[in-house]
């Protein structure tokens, strides 16, 4: 059994080896790494760029079209009103699935590959 030593038990391993345990060792360079992080802020760029067009749209239709705010669609409401209480919400969880799958799609691309030594 381990000594107690402040709020850590001494188990005789050191910090490194806990932070690593269970883990396999990486084999990707500071590069790749760069590479993948680089990668990661132009998608998720792209994906704000979108986000704000298309939020941005919503009150420049209101005040460019007077139609947007004065017509009636289902249940005598305004596509304006259908937009803001449905459609932004829906768009919202399209974007953020999309922007999600691709950041994990990057990252399984340009990270953790095969250990050229042979294993896992």
């Amino acid at each position: 059994m381990g000594a107690w030593t402040g709020d850590r038990r001494d188990t005789g391993t050191d910090a490194a080896d806990d932070a690593t345990a269970g883990f396999s060792s990486s084999t990707d360079t500071p590069a790749e790494v760069d590479a993948a992080a680089q990668t990661q802020l132009r998608t998720a760029l792209g994906y704000g760029l979108v986000f704000l067009l298309v939020t941005g749209t919503v009150p420049a239709l209101t005040l460019l079209l007077p139609w947007w705010s004065e017509s009636r669609l289902a249940g005598g409401l305004s596509p304006n009103f259908l937009v803001a209480a449905v459609g932004l919400y829906v768009f919202f969880l399209v974007l953020g699935i999309a922007a999600a799958t691709l950041a994990s799609s990057i990252e399984d691309r340009m990270l953790g590959g095969p250990d050229p030594d042979g294993g896992p």
